[in-house]
């Protein structure tokens, strides 16, 4: 069976060097149509306001260059990166190894089927909670006693895509997004995802209401990367790369504070091609630039739904409970992992259990994701038919929340990294102090985080 890889770079220049530089050339890697790309770069990617006009960037020339190709099996692709693994390390430049890499496929965490919301270990009872037992749940009234609404920050939400009317209707405010072009298809920001679910039923939808909720004076972005269906896939790696380059040096290197919600991940690793070859190397490109975003911005991702009990049906007997469900980018010690509870505090057995991937320890650091919960499995107040669910609703709460202190604690004075450590201190436990798989270091309490902060 064919494989899919990628070769990546910041420029043609720098991606021509690092591969000469290996002893590799552009045309050994099967170019598009043979044709190796012109230009500086070949990102698809293009900045859109919130109307759907052009952003003149000329920054964005030279960001990213690079393609998908395919190899004949499993084994071919291993040798490929093996040996090219060794050759970079053996001229002291490992860094280099991750201009070549595996294509991945990734899921939405949303899934909440009917029932998932109780199984062994998780309480009792098949009800729902409500939106407002959640709120008192993390104490989301300090925010309104402190007069935090997320003012001035900006949050893009990494996703299938989000509606702009959608947005507008909560009364949010829509800062526009990023539209990408590829052989004639477009797709572009603000549109909502395209798989046939109704508005407020759509994944974005589910997230924007939280989001909203805790912080409504923020302006949302839309980064349309994920798609609706698996059978979408179509290189997803590289659109990522090049989607997430862009993301960094055009918008991030704007005025913040910058928020990035992502409620995506790898549910099935089988589906990985070569396993760990992404979910267990920190080198992979991809694992690497979202690394080098949350250096300097709070970077929220959903823990994912593979507990030991009611696990995602998408995912495999390998692939559930402690220690090996939570993988990539979502697993990674600089970004903030989300799992969820029930509004009464119960943790859902269906949430991903950690710590992070093996592969990611180091003498130094050990991954303890997650890093804490929030609520989940609930409806809105006054409709029942509206409900959200998956570590994908609690990753938004934590990212809203995120985004109405950072009006308070700006990134200048408070490091992405010492408000996830706020969060984990401020975080209400659930067991014996410290962390635990289930729920990290508690669940999330705005009034202690506040009080951490203000420390």
């Amino acid at each position: 069976m064919a494989v899919k890889l990628y070769i990546f770079d910041e420029s043609k220049f720098m991606l021509a060097t690092n591969l000469d530089a290996v002893g590799y050339s552009l045309s050994d890697f099967n170019p598009p149509a043979g044709l190796i790309p012109d230009g500086p770069s070949n990102n698809p990617w293009k900045a859109l306001g919130p109307d759907d006009e052009p952003i003149n960037q000329p920054q964005a020339a030279g960001l990213g260059y690079g393609w998908s190709f395919e190899v004949g099996s499993a084994a071919e692709a291993r040798t490929l990166i093996d040996d090219f693994r060794n050759r970079a390390r053996s001229i002291g430049r490992a860094d280099i190894s991750r201009v070549l890499g595996i294509d991945v496929t990734p899921s939405s965490m949303g899934l909440a089927e009917r029932g998932q919301h109780w199984c062994s270990n998780s309480g009792h009872g098949y009800h729902f909670g409500t939106r407002r037992l959640g709120r008192g749940l993390i104490a989301a009234g300090a925010l309104g006693d402190k007069k935090l609404t997320g003012k001035g920050v900006k949050v893009f939400l990494v996703d299938q895509g989000v509606s702009q009317t959608y947005i507008e209707g909560l009364g949010g405010t829509y800062g526009g997004g990023m539209s990408w072009e590829v052989d004639g298809e477009v797709k572009f920001p603000g549109q909502g995802s395209s798989n046939n679910v109704r508005l407020p039923h759509q994944h974005g939808s589910m997230l924007m209401r939280s989001l909203i909720e805790l912080a409504p004076d923020a302006h949302f972005y839309d980064l349309p990367m994920i798609p609706g269906r698996i059978t979408d896939v179509e290189s997803f790696t590289i659109k990522a790369l090049f989607g997430l380059f862009f993301l960094r040096y055009v918008y991030l290197s704007q005025t913040g504070p910058w928020v990035i919600l992502n409620a995506w991940g790898i549910v099935d690793r089988f589906a990985e091609s070569l396993r760990g070859y992404y979910t267990n190397d920190p080198d992979h490109y991809l694992n690497h630039l979202v690394k080098l975003i949350a250096q300097k911005h709070d970077v929220v991702f959903a823990a994912g739904n593979s507990g030991q009990f009611c696990s995602d049906p998408r995912s495999t007997v390998y692939d559930r409970g402690p220690s090996r469900s939570i993988w990539g980018a979502n697993g990674l010690s600089d970004v903030t992992s989300v799992g969820a509870v029930r509004t009464d505090g119960a943790w859902i057995g269906a949430s991903s259990q950690g710590p992070g991937p093996e592969g990611f320890v180091t003498e130094t650091d050990t991954p303890k994701k997650p890093d804490l919960c929030a609520p989940s499995w609930f409806v809105e107040d006054g409709n029942a038919h509206l409900r959200s669910g998956g570590t994908s609703s609690a990753s938004a709460v934590v990212a809203g929340a995120i985004a109405a202190l950072r009006e308070g604690w700006d990134v200048s004075t408070v490091a992405p990294a010492e408000m996830r450590r706020a969060l984990q201190d401020g975080a209400r436990r659930v067991t014996s102090p410290g962390w635990n798989d289930r729920t990290g270091f508690g669940i999330l309490n705005l009034k202690d985080t506040m009080t951490q902060l203000s420390a």
